[in-house]
């Protein structure tokens, strides 16, 4: 007899059928149970793993045993006298009829009973219900000495952060809803303005060990107060507060989630009340400093969430912030006036074990995608790293922070499309945030649209008059227009903003033929022991000295850490050629830069 026939006489074919429908079977149930117990993402691939070892000892009972009237005996051969049971291959034939049954019952009930766990509820235009829309505004602070901000802002922002998890609620972003804090607009134009349905304001007051706070849920089309609650606790409930608050809201709007469900959800983060309440202070510290650009404000924030971290070990968003923090410090051209003393490889190990751990302790797949970015993205594995910014994007489009963070990886693997994407999600955002209008100033007059991000600039500081990084970015826009005299006036108004920037002034100068004065910028800068790299490179390319501009970024091409001189690649006018490390990487990535840019304004030549 010839083997074929054997293993089909042995019943090995069937048995090896009937394991893979039941393999896949398991699968089903497994991932389903994974994701409603919020198991670890290893649980699916140990069971994968469990079902690929079983299958070959599978196939070896099929062969050695058979199944007989008296029981489960070896199997002797063809020749035995020992009958073989004939229903033994029905038997299996059933197994498998019914558990292709069963699979398909589970996929019907899965797509009819359980489609809205899977995606929110959608409207003809793709997005969550307006009517399940809200603003959480900035919280005021009522205090007696009015030293409490800090808990408001952060309180505020926890709460939005707990409703986002909810599938079937849209909730503005933190920057839009915060841009109305101190104003004197009403709840409907707000509402209007920020295209929601409703708007949550609330208040604190503390005393000693209590702490009083007020919320209130208005509707924006006829300023109905559809919920309203006074929380006094002692400080030590600020967690329960944020959490009562959060569900009592999305009660109000009538989620189709339960409670337990929704709470479960607002539990991602921490339980600790410490490393809760040293985390938010230091959210509202590294706010502050990106608005005012206080360096001091910037380092307190970090020290904050290490603090944070060391309480709570689990707890993942402290662990991203603190790795943000190092990843800044990996790139030079981000943050000039600063050393941390160490070097760039002690840097990156700072970076990576506290990016790890955020991956690691992250309580679902979203936010782990968001770490799992940051982490390809200093590796330098550009298309891994935009991929994970599109899975997270794709479930948090208003995370205008990951905006300009893929913005960045898109323009160093000079990816058009993603370009173009981030540059779309931008323009819309920013006719109501400020941070979304920042970030497509400083990036549409890169790709051809110098007019237009100058024009949305100034629009944008019309709204927001005093935001030192949107005159920035809309200065260099206008030199790149060519547009030199708005660009001097904008200087004017401005004042100290901008006006003391050496960037800044050399630009103008040298768009104006003052190249006496760009170089005296060039030996201010030198004359600072604490002068930024990027400063020095961005005024000896405007003079025209590339071998000089060259030389400061000698030191970042020794391949220690790729990802610092990669850092300069945002910008269209730098020339990669003369450092191999770079081109190295370039080639890896199959990345295709484009022409480099000639600047419009570059100082005259001597």
């Amino acid at each position: 007899m010839s083997l074929f026939a054997e293993l089909k006489r042995r019943k090995v074919f069937r048995v090896a059928i009937a394991y893979l429908v039941a393999a896949y079977g398991i699968l089903q149930v497994a991932n389903l149970m994974i994701v409603t117990l919020e198991l670890p993402q290893w649980s699916s691939r140990l069971v994968l793993v469990l079902i690929i070892v079983g299958f070959v000892p599978t196939l070896i009972a099929a062969w050695a045993l058979e199944l007989t009237p008296d029981g489960i005996r070896f199997d002797a051969g063809p020749d035995t006298d020992k009958p073989v049971a004939a229903g033994k291959g029905r038997k299996i034939d059933f197994f498998i009829i019914g558990m292709l049954i069963l699979i398909v019952a589970g996929l019907v009930v899965e797509r009819v009973f359980f489609a809205d766990i899977v995606e929110p509820p959608m409207h003809a235009e793709g997005l969550a219900d307006f009517d399940k829309s809200v603003a959480v505004l900035a919280f005021a602070d009522f205090s007696q000495d009015q030293d409490r901000e800090w808990f408001a802002d952060g309180l505020a922002e926890e709460i939005m952060n707990a409703l986002a998890r909810t599938p079937d609620i849209l909730v503005a972003s933190r920057t839009s809803a915060f841009a109305y804090k101190d104003s004197d607009k009403d709840v409907p134009t707000i509402a209007r303005e920020l295209g929601v349905a409703h708007v949550l304001e609330g208040s604190i007051r503390s005393n000693g060990d209590r702490i009083r706070v007020t919320a209130q849920l208005i509707r924006g089309t006829d300023d109905v107060h559809v919920w309203s609650q006074v929380y006094d606790n002692d400080s030590n409930d600020l967690i329960a507060i944020q959490e009562d608050v959060a569900v009592k809201i999305a009660t109000a709007l009538d989620t189709t989630m339960d409670r337990d469900a929704l709470a479960r959800m607002m539990r991602v983060g921490t339980r600790s009340v410490r490393a809760y309440e040293t985390y938010v202070r230091g959210l509202a510290l590294r706010a502050r400093s990106l608005r005012t650009g206080d360096l001091d404000d910037y380092l307190e924030s970090y020290q904050r969430f290490e603090e944070a971290r060391g309480i709570d070990p689990g707890f993942a968003a402290a662990h991203y912030a603190a790795a943000d923090f190092w990843k800044v410090q990996l790139n030079p051209t981000r943050l000039p006036g600063y050393s941390p003393g160490i070097t760039p490889a002690e840097i990156l190990d700072e970076f990576l074990e506290r990016i790890d751990l955020a991956i690691d302790t992250a309580q679902n797949p979203t936010y782990q995608a968001l770490s799992r970015a940051q982490k390809a993205t200093v590796q330098l594995r550009l298309r891994t790293a935009l991929r994970r910014f599109r899975t997270f994007l794709d479930a948090r489009p208003n995370d205008y922070r990951a905006w300009h963070e893929s913005i960045i990886v898109a323009q160093i693997a000079a990816d058009r499309d993603a370009i173009e994407t981030a540059l779309a999600a931008a323009r819309d955002a920013g006719n109501v945030d400020r941070f979304a209008a920042t970030i497509y100033v400083s990036t549409a007059y890169r790709h051809g649209q110098a007019d237009l991000a100058s024009n949305f600039g100034l629009d944008a500081l019309a709204r927001w008059p005093n935001d030192s990084g949107l005159a920035y970015q809309t200065h260099r826009s206008l030199l790149w227009a060519g547009r030199v005299e708005e660009a001097s006036e904008l200087i004017a108004r401005m004042g100290q903003t901008i006006a003391r920037n050496p960037v800044v002034l050399t630009r103008q100068a040298c768009a104006e033929g003052r190249r006496a004065d760009a170089v005296q910028q060039l030996e201010r800068i030198r004359s600072d022991d604490q002068r930024g790299v990027a400063e020095e490179w961005m005024i000896l390319t405007l003079l025209g000295d590339n071998e000089a501009a060259v030389d400061v970024l000698r030191e970042y091409d020794s391949g220690e850490v790729p990802y610092q001189l990669a850092s300069w690649l945002v910008f269209h006018y730098f020339d990669p050629s003369p450092f191999p490390s770079l081109m190295q990487m370039l080639d890896r990535e199959d990345v295709t830069r484009p022409p480099i840019a000639e600047i419009p304004f570059a100082c005259p030549p001597l």
